[in-house]
């Protein structure tokens, strides 16, 4: 944790003194600087409230739990908001349904975008794990609200491109 991210979650804990020491992550979404930024941008606003990931991605953090709070970071690695998780499924990827594409906060919020997009993007982890893709595969899906968050020094971006 950056020291900009570690006074964000100062100033968190200090509204929220029953709040941990440490968030369970901080991460960011997106592939690159850019996403990430526009990721964090849907975050704040409160269009994307979903989230996903290939267990394989979580080793070494953990998988989300309700309840757990982390730091959304931008593209820059400054810190954006506190969420808390709310709910965490294992699903497969191809029984994700249109809700959860819709609050994936994305693209045209459609499944069938959500699908290819990310489709897309778990064939090339995949790759890079050496792990076989196939729309059995199984996801985290995580739904989360916003819980904190400091805008004032963050001027939004516009664009996406995974998270």
């Amino acid at each position: 944790m950056n020291a900009e991210v570690s006074r964000f979650w100062s100033r968190f804990r200090a509204a929220h003194p029953d709040a941990g020491s440490e968030p369970f992550d901080v991460f960011r979404v997106g592939d690159t600087d850019e996403s990430a930024d526009g990721g964090a941008d849907l975050i704040v606003s409160g269009t994307k409230t979903a989230t996903s990931s290939l267990p394989e991605e979580l080793v070494d953090i953990g998988i989300p739990f309700p309840g757990a709070l982390s730091v959304v970071i931008d593209g820059k690695a400054r810190p954006r908001a506190v969420v808390e998780t709310m709910q965490v499924s294992q699903t497969p990827f191809g029984e994700v349904d249109a809700k959860f594409a819709h609050d994936y906060g994305e693209w045209d919020r459609t499944l069938e975008t959500w699908k290819a997009r990310n489709g897309a993007h778990y064939r090339a982890v995949c790759e890079g794990l050496g792990l076989e893709w196939h729309q059995q595969r199984e996801l985290i899906c995580e739904r989360f609200k916003v819980v904190f968050s400091d805008t004032a020094h963050h001027a939004p971006s516009r664009s996406m491109s995974h998270g």
